[in-house]
């Protein structure tokens, strides 16, 4: 059995306000995150949300698009992995004395008789960055905005597979989701490491080529576990300073989906000041062990430089380390090298 790992990182500003700059909120932790990876002797993956990226440059050329692109640049010509993440409400969002006003057409499913137009003005506008530091880079994973799949999965990965996408890292067994603009259900996925997803039915593997599914790996939570608030508080000195607003805006949703976002699963992450590096590694073991049937396995780690703090990178480090250490087998790689 083989485990390939990728260390995923979406790439993106706040998205309901951003209160500090755009290098405190964004290039600053992203620059951290590239030391620590080269500290460590791995390649990362960045999931860019692109569509910020040309909306900033009509917006905001010179400060925001300029170093934006650069940054991509660099990570790609020291071997680290820029791929296709969309949060499509940049298209109708507005920018008003210097800020931008974020709209709530959330999910591409929102977009329905676009999202093919989406997805090639998103690869396009990427490989036009890319392809200027690394000679035929072709963007071939994806990551929903917010995980948000939505309602259209036959259009989106069809127009996802034509545009020459190959794997998907949107899902995350076990979690869901529920705001007034998105609603993310991951509780009925395959049972398989990975797989070929059916755009008709997520819950079933396709019988042709496809998208391969790397999902995010992830635990239940127990009832033994601390309550989140009160870890949220004593662990509150670790926590990233705040650089803007979400754009999940809290009440509307009902009794029923509250109840379910507290049982939703847990992620492996970085951004999450409030676990330990041994359980992270425990969310690790339990996927390792879960799928140790022969097969090869594929998982992803998520997180967000704007949500890194100090903490975070120890988690990194410590991680890395006790994988490497616990499961000298286990290759840390990116899309490209797939």
């Amino acid at each position: 059995m083989k485990v390939k790992l990728l260390l995923t990182f979406d790439h993106e500003l706040p998205l309901g306000s951003l209160k500090s700059s755009y290098d405190a909120a964004l290039f600053e932790p992203t620059r951290k995150v590239l030391n620590m990876a080269d500290i460590l002797g791995i390649k990362v993956n960045f999931f860019t949300d692109i569509l910020c990226g040309l909306r900033f440059k009509e917006w905001d050329y010179q400060n925001f698009y300029l170093p934006y692109a650069e940054q991509l640049q660099a990570a790609v010509a020291g071997a680290h992995d820029v791929q296709l993440h969309i949060h499509p409400h940049w298209l109708t969002s507005r920018f008003e004395n210097g800020a931008f006003v974020p709209s709530s057409d959330f999910a591409l499913s929102d977009f329905d008789g676009e999202i093919a137009d989406i997805i090639t003005l998103a690869i396009d506008g990427l490989t036009e960055i890319c392809a200027q530091a690394k000679a035929g880079y072709t963007c071939k994973a994806f990551r929903a905005g917010g995980y948000n799949i939505g309602l259209s999965t036959a259009k989106i990965f069809d127009a996802l597979y034509r545009s020459g996408i190959r794997f998907d890292s949107s899902m995350a067994r076990g979690y869901y989701f529920k705001s007034p603009i998105s609603e993310v259900d991951y509780r009925h996925l395959p049972h398989k490491p990975n797989w070929v997803i059916d755009p008709e039915n997520l819950s079933r593997i396709s019988s042709g080529d496809g998208v391969t599914e790397i999902p995010i790996a992830t635990i239940h939570k127990t009832p033994f576990e601390i309550p989140t608030a009160f870890k949220m508080r004593k662990y509150e000195f670790r926590a990233p300073l705040p650089h803007g607003e979400v754009i999940h805006r809290a009440g509307g949703v009902d009794l029923l989906s509250r109840l379910k976002m507290k049982f939703s699963y847990r992620m492996l992450t970085f951004d999450n000041y409030t676990l330990s590096s041994d359980y992270l590694m425990k969310i690790f073991r339990y996927n390792i062990n879960k799928y140790d049937d022969g097969e090869d396995i594929m998982l992803s780690l998520i997180s967000h430089p704007k949500s890194m703090s100090y903490y975070s990178l120890e988690l990194m480090k410590e991680f890395v380390e006790k994988v490497r250490k616990e499961f000298p087998f286990v290759e840390f790689t990116t899309f490209d090298q797939l």
